[in-house]
């Protein structure tokens, strides 16, 4: 009874942690960052349904380098050049073995104050860099424990058959055995003919 009377308990958010643009790796999503829009070129591309999407492309950067972004849709409107903006768990794409910033249905951008970031121009150009995507590295083990289990198998199956080979001529020895001892002659005796004894001297 004394548990009910307690107070709800209420769950602290904690702040979120917002990484500089050096510590946006590629291929790596769910990162907060703060940027300055040193450059951007909006267009509008019809839907099939009639309706107009805003895509906007430019270049954003912070106090450690520059790097190209892409957003479509209705944060797409609000950027705008020389303005500061949170990035909320972004998506970081390479695109064309390029880096750049996205934004998908979970991540947003909120506006900032103007003064908050300092663009360094002579810092790292991020998009500059060319990645190249690592293959899968090939499951060997997967493939040579089944070739394994296949030529284990092939070799039981040739020695069943090997070893029914062996019984199958096998029988046939016994059975040419007892065809051939069949068909030989009980060996005789000395019989006096007429049946009786022989007769003593």
């Amino acid at each position: 009874m004394a548990s009910q009377n307690r107070p709800p308990q209420t769950r602290q958010l904690t702040k979120p942690k917002f990484d500089k643009l050096s510590d946006v790796k590629p291929g790596i999503h769910g990162y907060n960052t703060f940027v300055k829009v040193e450059d951007i070129k909006k267009e509008q591309i019809k839907r099939y349904d009639g309706s107009l999407l805003v895509v906007a492309e430019g270049l954003a950067g912070d106090d450690t380098g520059v790097i190209r972004f892409r957003v479509v849709g209705e944060y797409a409107n609000i950027l705008e050049k020389g303005k500061c903006y949170a990035w909320r768990n972004g998506l970081s794409e390479v695109i064309q073995e390029r880096h750049r910033l996205s934004l998908d249905q979970f991540g947003r951008i909120t506006p900032e104050k103007d003064d908050l970031v300092v663009v360094n121009q002579n810092g790292k150009k991020y998009s500059d860099i060319e990645y190249v995507r690592k293959d899968a590295r090939p499951n060997t083990n997967r493939r040579d424990n089944r070739d394994n289990r296949d030529n284990r198998d092939n070799r039981d199956n040739r020695d069943n058959r090997d070893n029914r080979d062996n019984r199958d001529n096998r029988d046939n020895r016994d059975n040419r055995d007892n065809r051939d001892n069949r068909g030989q002659r009980r060996p005789q005796g000395n019989r006096t003919r007429g049946g009786g004894n022989q007769k003593r001297d």
